[in-house]
């Protein structure tokens, strides 16, 4: 199970990464592309990979700072789905 969760992890940080590029070209009119044109697709990469970090994160707690870290994923991924659903453009 700690394997899965992190190789989810870590393929959540790449798609994140790709996303967020594409997303700086599309927005700044370098390439177009139809799904990076705005933060949509950032902000759902952005959402699952805190979210599957949170998770990994409070599976290995050590200490009360990892609970800490646990919550600040947890805060980040309901914060970018916050402005998803108030459609921020």
């Amino acid at each position: 199970m700690k394997k899965i969760i992190n190789i989810l992890g870590w393929v959540g940080v790449s798609l994140t990464i790709i996303s967020l590029i594409l997303t700086m070209l599309s927005t700044y009119h370098f390439v177009y592309i139809k799904y990076f044109y705005d933060y949509y697709t950032l902000q759902w990469c952005l959402f699952f990979t805190m979210i599957v970090w949170g998770i990994r994160i409070f599976y290995l707690k050590s200490s009360f700072r990892d609970l800490i870290y646990t919550a600040i994923c947890f805060i980040m991924a309901f914060g970018s789905m916050f402005f998803r659903l108030m459609r921020v453009q």
